[in-house]
């Protein structure tokens, strides 16, 4: 048998494949990296929230995400000084409309409570696009990149939604670390949500968190009606 000859050229072309499988398994890595996260299916944070529009604050509260897609349920709180935009406008007789609102959906239902004051109402339902988000909303959305989140690095994704450009942040072990939206027919508007990410907690969520009162059987008088080119970006479908 002849001995076995290795050229200068073969040489080069062993070291260039090299050198492109390494890249290749780099690249590899971060694409892995940037795809779009899904969700646990059972979660709780606390958070600081801001809407702005240019640069007049309209509300700075705090509040919390609940959420349990197991059994198909969710609670958003949004605390005293809040300017949400499901809790306002639903028409109930309120001291108080930016006291705080409890957004609690099931199945099939999302009810606008007010604890404070006892009042509630079923704001909208399927049909309007009012239901429980689910684990992989953001497949398909784009990678943004790092941010530096107070002192945590953080990964961005955005997804364009009905009537709002989606944008959420998370740690490299799923910690959430922002939320925010910008609404298309009000860009100049900017609703930021910032995660508590030491509160963050993957725990099962006691039943009480959920519960809808009673007196919540009442139809809002001013309902959620979403137009077609104005639906909530929190829309999905179960």
């Amino acid at each position: 048998m002849a001995p076995l000859r290795i050229t200068y050229a073969a040489l080069c072309y062993i070291s260039l494949f090299m050198e492109l499988a390494t890249t290749l398994t780099q690249i590899g890595d971060l694409s892995r990296s940037e795809q779009p996260p899904t969700w646990p299916s059972t979660f709780s944070v606390n958070f600081h929230e801001e809407n702005w529009v240019w640069i007049i604050p309209l509300a700075r509260n705090a509040g919390a995400w609940h959420y349990d897609f197991a059994n198909k349920r969710m609670r958003y709180d949004h605390l005293q000084g809040q300017f949400d935009n499901f809790c306002h406008g639903r028409g109930l007789d309120l001291k108080d409309s930016r006291g705080d609102c409890h957004l609690l959906f099931n199945a099939t239902d999302m009810f606008v409570h007010y604890p404070g004051e006892q009042k509630c109402c079923r704001a909208c339902g399927v049909a309007e696009g009012c239901t429980v988000l689910k684990p992989n909303w953001l497949a398909g959305g784009t990678y943004l990149g790092t941010e530096t989140i107070n002192g945590t690095v953080c990964h961005g994704w955005e997804t364009d939604g009905a009537a709002a450009t989606d944008r959420w942040y998370q740690t490299e072990d799923g910690t959430p670390c922002r939320y925010a939206e910008t609404i298309k027919f009000w860009p100049h508007s900017t609703h930021n949500i910032t995660f508590h990410m030491s509160s963050y907690s993957r725990d099962p969520i006691p039943n009480s968190v959920f519960h809808v009162p009673a007196y919540c059987n009442v139809r809002c008088p001013s309902p959620w009606r979403p137009l077609s080119a104005l639906q909530p970006s929190i829309r999905v479908t179960t």
